[in-house]
């Protein structure tokens, strides 16, 4: 049977820990200096989302919150990363799920904005994810700086509040 629930990395023990990260490893083997340690490597999320059957975790989602910059404004957006659903259990919109969990909780903090980096934007738009068409500023893992249009950027309007297109300081890096 399928569960849903959330909870704070530093919670992560055992044999939930070892799932999400041979989940993570799995889909993300080459993720920087420490390959295959999505949270090491990017920081842990505030919240990990995880769809479990049994004792197997078959999804995760991180979610991350951050005040970042858009224009000349300061707005605390979410960042969702490390999506990940496992290879034999894609394209039953289990992905979607973790999304608008997701949502539910930036919603209840009043937080406007969703945004995440997609490497299959396709993926995101049922969940109301729009390729975003302003540069974002960011640092790279090695302290680089840098200012691009990211052709996999996405952004979601969770309240009633329209996406500025003015350049998108995130003030650190991606997640």
């Amino acid at each position: 049977m399928m569960r849903l629930f959330d909870v704070r990395p530093d919670d992560l023990g055992g044999d939930l820990a070892s799932g999400v990260c041979r989940l993570l490893r799995d889909a993300f083997p080459d993720d920087g200096p420490n390959e295959g340690d999505y949270y090491r490597t990017l920081g842990a999320p505030e919240v990990a989302m995880l769809l479990c059957d049994g004792p197997r975790v078959f999804g995760h989602l991180g979610l991350y919150t951050r005040e970042v910059g858009i224009g000349d404004e300061s707005v605390r957006i979410g960042m969702l990363g490390g999506i990940v659903v496992a290879t034999d259990r894609r394209r039953r919109g289990h992905s979607r799920i973790l999304v608008q969990h997701a949502h539910e909780h930036l919603k209840e903090r009043d937080i406007p904005f969703s945004v995440l980096f997609a490497y299959e934007p396709r993926i995101y738009e049922s969940n109301g994810y729009k390729l975003m068409q302003n540069a974002t500023h960011f640092i790279e893992s090695d302290g680089t700086p840098k200012t691009l249009i990211y052709r996999g950027s996405m952004y979601a309007e969770l309240l009633h509040r329209r996406w500025p297109n003015q350049l998108l300081d995130l003030r650190g890096r991606t997640v």
